[in-house]
């Protein structure tokens, strides 16, 4: 079952939210943590709601809208979203609250907001949307669950699914990366991803969310045909042998693929098996990389999707992200991402 993109949305670490651009300008960091450039909320919500919501139930909900408004759709037929650890921040709020209160009364919002469906939830209140309602927190499969969700809700002739995914950057969490030496020392360049030399990653965060259809319309980016997922490979020939028999399952052989998105992250020994299959495997195709725009987070895949989206859009390539380029029109373009021993593939193909 392949599905039509025919809305997207990216609020990210990078000048994302605006359509009209693809990557002109990459912002530069030089911390080991990038927070996404928040959008003018007052466009999605009233004055009240934004003071009460929390930072990522702000950014998660607004790229949920404008996905919808991209593609022309007031009500989707179902939302379909994942995210790694949903809205902790909120929840280590809420218990800090309880400890410091001695376990008497406290506010509820930040309760009432600590679910990881808040913004599923909230896309689905405003947009006045009563169908299917899902929200997945598999880790590094959070995403492509949801994508799986919209592949099987498609073939019960559901239409115009919402799909997204977000996490944000804690600082709970960023303190336990630090302590278990997860991330890279200060002060490092976001942008100097060539050199993977280095331990460590940079955290990131961001909420990237889309409209998937049985239907092509004028707006369409691409064609989504599916994602697999598998689970702690023993070597790197395990590997590759998910890669060509997930494209034999999509009728394609390793030489039909153009572009090849690359989950490198920046950490020396989390990339080896990446670089080595970039420079042997992926010897006849683009290869591009991104999350050194966004970050290392569980549903960077997201940002990776809208990338092949505005790329099969625009049939451009921007440089900030090309590692090795082979030249390849942007026909077919295959993902393959990992966060620690999660391991996934995604296959798009241009209109």
């Amino acid at each position: 079952m392949k599905l039509y993109i025919n809305g997207v949305s990216n609020i990210s670490p990078q000048p994302t939210f605006d359509n009209s651009l693809f990557l002109e300008e990459a912002k530069e960091y030089t911390t080991n943590k990038m927070y996404v450039l928040n959008p003018d909320y007052s466009k999605f919500f009233d004055a009240v709601s934004i003071r009460r919501m929390s930072r990522l139930v702000k950014f998660g909900s607004a790229a949920g809208l404008q996905a919808l408004k991209d593609a022309g759709i007031k009500v989707p037929g179902a939302i379909s979203t994942g995210t790694g650890y949903g809205l902790i921040e909120v929840s280590q709020k809420f218990l800090t609250s309880v400890i410091e209160s001695n376990e008497t009364i406290v506010s509820p919002t930040a309760f009432i907001q600590s679910t990881h469906n808040t913004i599923s939830s909230n896309i689905a209140l405003l947009c006045g949307c009563h169908a299917h309602n899902n929200t997945f927190s598999h880790k590094g499969f959070s995403f492509e669950s949801a994508l799986t969700d919209a592949l099987l809700l498609a073939e019960e002739n559901m239409d115009n699914i919402l799909v997204g995914a977000y996490d944000e950057v804690s600082d709970y969490r960023y303190d336990f990366m630090k302590y278990m030496g997860e991330l890279r020392t200060e002060p490092c360049n976001n942008l100097d991803w060539r050199n993977n030399n280095r331990n460590g990653i940079i955290f990131g965060e961001g909420a990237a969310f889309f409209v998937l259809s049985k239907h092509k319309t004028e707006n369409t980016y691409g064609i989504f045909i599916g994602n697999k997922t598998f689970y702690k490979p023993d070597s790197r020939d395990e590997i590759k042998n998910h890669i060509l028999s997930f494209l034999k399952d999509n009728n394609l052989n390793l030489s039909d693929i153009d572009i090849v998105i690359t989950g490198i992250c920046g950490d020396k020994q989390i990339d080896e098996s990446k670089i080595e299959l970039n420079k042997n495997f992926f010897s006849e195709q683009t290869i591009v990389a991104y999350k050194h725009l966004c970050g290392e987070y569980m549903t960077s895949s997201a940002f990776a999707f809208w990338l092949a989206s505005k790329i099969m859009q625009t049939r451009q390539t921007p440089d900030v992200v090309i590692l090795e380029n082979r030249k390849r029109k942007p026909k077919n373009i295959l993902l393959y991402n990992s966060h620690k021993v999660n391991h996934s593939l995604m296959l798009f193909k241009a209109c």
